[in-house]
C-alpha cells in the first residue's frame, strides 16, 4: 500500500524550508508535505529572531564540530549565490574580531589557525593601526579581518525558499505533530491543528527539523534517541548611528567566550557583537547598490538564561537592562553611552546539551527518520548545505 505522502518535513523555519527547496527539485512527482506548528509564516522561531549574520566558519574545529566546520563554509558560499540569483538583501560587510589586550590577542592566533584548517578564504591578522584604518571608532590591541562574513535578511530567504518549493496545499500551518507510530515501511503521523482537529496520515520518510522540539520528535519514534536540546536565550539591544563616532561599516565581534554545559563540555558563544542592518528607506536605494546599510546597529546576543533556567517559549521575561549591554561593548566601542542603547529582541537557540556539533543523520533503528537536531549557530549560514546533506539520505522511489 502506498503512503499518503513520500516525505513529511516537520518544522517550517529556515532549515525545514531549505530542505523542502532542495528535495522538491529531485522529487517532483511525489507528495512532499511540511508541517509547521505556528499559525503564521514566517513563525516565531530561530529564523525570525536572528541577527542575520552570515558567518564565515572561523570558530568550529573539525575534531569536536566537524559538521559545523564544514557546512558553515559551504553554506556561506551557497547563500551568497542564492541571494544574488534571487536579488535578496545581502551585503558582504566582512567582520573584525577584536582583541583588547595581549591575552585576547592569543585567542586571535588560535582563530587564525582554525580559519586556515577550515579553508576560510583571506582571513588575516591586523595590528592596532590597521584595525583603526578600517573602523576608526573601534578600539583594539589587534584584530582578525574576516572578509567573507556578511549580513542578510533571514525572513526574505525563508520566504523565497517556501515560494520555490511550491508545496501549495501541502504546506500545513498551525499543525503540531503529537504522535508518530513506526510501521514496517512507513510512519503514521498524528497531528493536531490550532482548531483542535486531530488527523492521521502515513509517510515513507520523516525529516525532523523541529528546532527546539526536535529532540522530542526524535523520541516519539525512538525513545532511546540520546541527544537533548539545551535551550539558550540570546537577548539583543540596538542603537542608532546618530553621531560620527558611533559609525561602523562591518560586523564587530569580541573574542569568543565559553560556558559550561550539563555534560561538562564548553559551549562556544561568539560574544556580544555589533551588527549593521539594512536601510528601510526606499528613497536611499539605487540600481548599483539596492541594499544599503541603515542607521540601526544591533548589539548581542547576551546569553544569560539557558537550560533548566529557561522555558522554550520564554522570550519576554527577566530581560537584561541596557547597562549590561554597555558593559559588554564599551571596552572595544567606547563612544557609546547608556542613553543611546535600547532593548531590541530575544531568540532561543536549540543548542545540544550533550554534543558540540549539529546532529544530521538517519535514526539508528528507523533509518527513514532523518533527524536534523541541535541546529543552533551557524545554522542559518549552513542551511543550504544542511539541506544538501539531508537529501543524500533519501532514496528516489524509481
Amino acid at each position: 500500500m502506498m503512503a499518503d505522502c513520500y516525505i513529511a518535513i516537520i518544522g517550517g523555519g529556515i532549515i525545514g524550508n531549505a530542505i523542502s527547496y532542495e528535495i522538491s527539485k529531485l522529487f517532483n512527482n511525489e507528495i512532499i508535505c511540511l508541517l509547521e506548528k505556528n499559525k503564521h509564516f514566517p513563525g516565531e522561531n530561530q529564523t525570525s529572531r536572528n541577527s542575520g549574520v552570515l558567518h564565515a566558519g572561523i570558530y568550529y574545529d573539525e575534531v569536536q564540530s566537524p559538521l559545523k566546520a564544514r557546512l558553515c563554509v559551504e553554506g556561506n558560499e551557497l547563500l551568497y549565490q542564492f541571494c544574488q540569483i534571487y536579488h535578496l538583501p545581502l551585503k558582504r560587510t566582512g567582520k573584525l574580531v577584536v582583541a583588547t589586550n595581549a591575552q585576547e590577542d592569543q585567542s586571535l592566533e588560535e582563530l587564525l589557525l582554525r580559519s586556515k584548517e577550515n579553508k576560510v578564504p583571506n582571513v588575516k591578522k591586523l595590528n592596532k593601526e590597521e584595525t583603526q584604518s578600517l573602523e576608526p571608532n573601534v578600539v583594539a590591541y589587534s584584530s582578525l579581518f574576516v572578509p567573507t562574513s556578511g549580513i542578510l535578511d533571514p525572513l526574505a530567504v525563508v520566504c523565497k525558499l517556501k515560494e520555490l518549493s511550491n508545496l501549495k496545499e501541502y504546506f500545513l500551518l498551525g499543525t503540531t505533530v503529537i504522535d508518530i507510530s513506526p510501521r514496517e515501511k512507513e510512519f503514521i503521523l498524528k497531528t493536531r491543528t490550532n482548531e483542535n482537529e486531530i488527523s492521521e496520515f502515513s509517510t515513507k520518510y520523516i525529516i525532523n527539523a523541529a528546532g527546539l522540539e526536535s529532540d522530542k520528535i526524535a523520541r516519539m519514534v525512538n525513545d532511546k534517541f540520546p541527544l537533548e536540546i539545551f535551550p539558550v536565550r540570546g537577548e539583543s539591544a540596538k542603537f542608532y548611528q546618530s553621531r560620527e563616532d558611533l559609525k561602523i561599516s562591518r560586523n564587530i565581534y569580541p573574542v569568543p567566550k565559553f560556558y559550561n554545559k550539563p555534560d561538562g563540555s564548553k559551549h562556544l558563544t561568539v560574544g556580544v557583537h555589533l551588527t549593521p542592518t539594512f536601510s528601510l528607506e526606499v528613497n536611499q536605494r539605487d540600481e548599483n547598490e539596492p541594499f544599503k546599510l541603515g542607521k540601526e546597529i544591533t548589539i548581542g546576543p547576551l546569553n544569560r538564561k539557558r537550560g533548566k533556567d529557561l522555558e522554550k517559549n520564554e522570550l519576554g521575561s527577566d530581560l537584561a537592562i541596557p547597562s549590561v549591554f554597555l558593559e559588554e561593548i564599551k571596552k572595544y566601542f567606547p563612544s557609546i553611552t547608556l542613553n543611546e542603547i535600547q532593548l531590541h529582541q530575544t531568540g532561543i537557540q536549540a543548542v545540544l546539551a550533550n554534543s558540540l556539533d549539529f546532529h544530521i543523520a538517519p535514526d539508528e533503528i528507523y533509518p527513514n527518520l532523518i533527524n536534523v537536531v541541535g541546529i543552533c549557530s551557524p545554522g542559518l549560514t549552513s542551511s543550504l548545505a544542511i539541506a544538501k546533506k539531508v537529501k543524500s539520505f533519501i532514496q528516489h522511489p524509481h
